[in-house]
């Protein structure tokens, strides 16, 4: 279920970071090399792979558990300031997350249906769908919905099918359903079938995250705690007046989790699409976290769609996916969203305490400036 790193983890070099997670493992070696026949199952005229460095967040505790979280990004400052926020997290109650249920939308287009015969259709494809998904229901996912429109310019008739798909991403299995149901659909209510494919809009498949802390601990260069916290609430005021700046506030949330998903195998253009999508649901294009003082504490919340999986589709796809679920040690899908979606709020919360105190580029680039300049030192060695 996890296990200890050495506390001076950080200090390691990489070779000896390397061989503590092996030897935390138990194992021989970590198999994150690809040769070229891995490559070509995977893609189509495939040719070579390229790579991204995987580094990790020690101990970064959510819901009272601690996590080894293995992240794949090219961004130096991503993981560093996970790892110091997390710190300062855990001494004052640490980071509360929750979900819901993996529900995925499955959307069927029909021509010249006659929605006269819906209610009589209706029944059918009920059973017809709960008949498909048998196996899921039996995991205890399964049909949760199915609803019909009529969409206005087009005339198209579009039936949608919500599916708790588990733990797993549901991308194949619902375009399965759906093509399954279409001649069924055909017969009961007329038309053709334009298109059976699900929809990566996730506003039902929800990861939240929440922390408070208290206003003395913000204290930042010539700032006390309390103009601190003024200021990050204020820097969120801004995201929700300026898209522009909501933008880049919701760029840093999707941070650490696009670094989670790119790690574990999963979809990473619907997770995007599914986020930013949400962002927009009220007709503005809005910030996906917010930050009020309330009784001395600064209050941080998230609330964002995370189309997650721990089994199908890529997750288990790579050596380097495998090796990082035995090292997170998460079966569950639900488990995995609330990792994600308490490591965007905290990537958030640490770039909006550079933005508000010594400034973005004190931190973030003075970071990525000193390792590039530490690579071509090298390379000009």
């Amino acid at each position: 279920m996890g296990f200890d790193l050495p506390p001076s983890f950080r200090k390691l070099t990489a070779t000896q970071r390397h061989d503590a997670i092996l030897k935390a493992l138990q194992l021989t070696e970590l198999q994150t090399e690809f040769d070229l026949e891995w490559a070509d199952r995977l893609v189509e005229n495939a040719f070579g792979w390229h790579h991204l460095p995987m580094g990790l967040v020690p101990n970064f505790i959510v819901n009272g558990r601690s996590y080894q979280v293995p992240l794949v990004t090219e961004e130096p400052s991503v993981i560093a300031a996970v790892s110091y926020v997390a710190k300062i997290l855990e001494r004052v109650g640490g980071i509360k997350a929750e979900s819901t249920p993996s529900l995925i939308r499955g959307q069927l287009f029909l021509e010249g249906a006659n929605a006269e015969r819906w209610d009589e259709a209706r029944s059918e494809l009920i059973n017809l769908a709960e008949a498909g998904l048998s196996r899921m229901t039996h995991r205890g996912g399964g049909l949760r919905m199915i609803q019909h429109e009529v969409l206005p310019q087009s005339r198209l008739f579009l039936i949608t099918f919500l599916v708790d798909v588990c733990d797993a991403q549901g991308a194949n299995a619902t375009n399965s359903l759906l093509e399954e149901l279409s001649p069924h659909a055909e017969r009961l209510l007329g038309g053709r079938r334009l298109m059976a494919i699900l929809s990566n809009n996730s506003p039902e498949r929800l990861g939240r995250a929440s922390f408070a802390i208290p206003v003395g601990h913000l204290a930042r260069g010539p700032f006390s705690g309390e103009q601190m916290a003024q200021r990050l609430c204020l820097a969120w005021e801004a995201a929700r007046e300026c898209v522009d700046r909501a933008v880049t506030h919701n760029k840093g949330i999707m941070n650490g989790i696009t670094a989670l998903a790119l790690a574990t195998g999963n979809d990473t253009r619907a997770l995007e699409a599914a986020v930013h999508c949400y962002a927009s649901r009220s007709g503005r294009y809005q910030p996906l976290s917010s930050y009020q003082v309330v009784d001395d504490h600064l209050k941080a919340t998230i609330q964002l769609p995370l189309p997650l999986a721990t089994v199908g589709g890529g997750t288990h796809a790579l050596p380097s996916s495998n090796l990082v679920w035995k090292i997170l040690g998460i079966t569950k899908a639900q488990e995995l969203m609330e990792l994600a979606a308490a490591l965007g709020l905290v990537q958030n919360f640490a770039a909006l305490m550079a933005l508000c105190g010594e400034g973005i580029q004190h931190g973030h680039m003075q970071l990525h400036q000193k390792r590039l300049k530490t690579e071509n030192s090298r390379d000009q060695g």
